[in-house]
C-alpha cells in the first residue's frame, strides 16, 4: 500500500464549504475528494504536455491539417508494405 502524507493547505472558506458539501454528496471523505481533484489535475497536465509534444513533432514534419495526417498515415503504410514485401523477397 502506498504511504500517505498529511498535507496542510490554505483554501478560501467558500471553496472548503463547497468541497465539504461535494464530499458529503458523493459519500467520500474530504481527503478522497482532494486526492481525486489532484489526480485529475495532474492527468490534465500530462495530457496537455503530451498534446504540446505531439503538435511540436507534427510541426517538425510539416503536418498542419487533418489532410496532412491522412497523407502521412498513407505514406507510412505504403512504406511498411514495401518494406515487408522486400523482406519476403530475401
Amino acid at each position: 500500500m502506498e504511504r500517505e502524507k498529511n498535507l496542510h493547505a490554505s483554501v478560501p472558506q467558500a471553496l472548503l464549504t463547497q468541497a465539504e458539501k461535494a464530499a458529503k454528496q458523493e459519500h467520500i471523505s474530504l481527503d478522497e475528494l482532494v486526492s481525486d481533484a489532484m489526480e485529475r489535475r495532474l492527468k490534465d497536465l500530462r495530457r496537455q504536455n503530451l498534446r504540446a509534444y505531439g503538435e511540436a513533432q507534427a510541426g517538425k514534419i510539416g503536418v498542419t491539417s487533418e489532410e496532412d495526417v491522412d497523407r502521412v498515415i498513407h505514406e507510412f503504410r505504403e512504406e511498411e508494405r514495401t518494406r515487408q514485401n522486400n523482406e519476403r523477397g530475401r
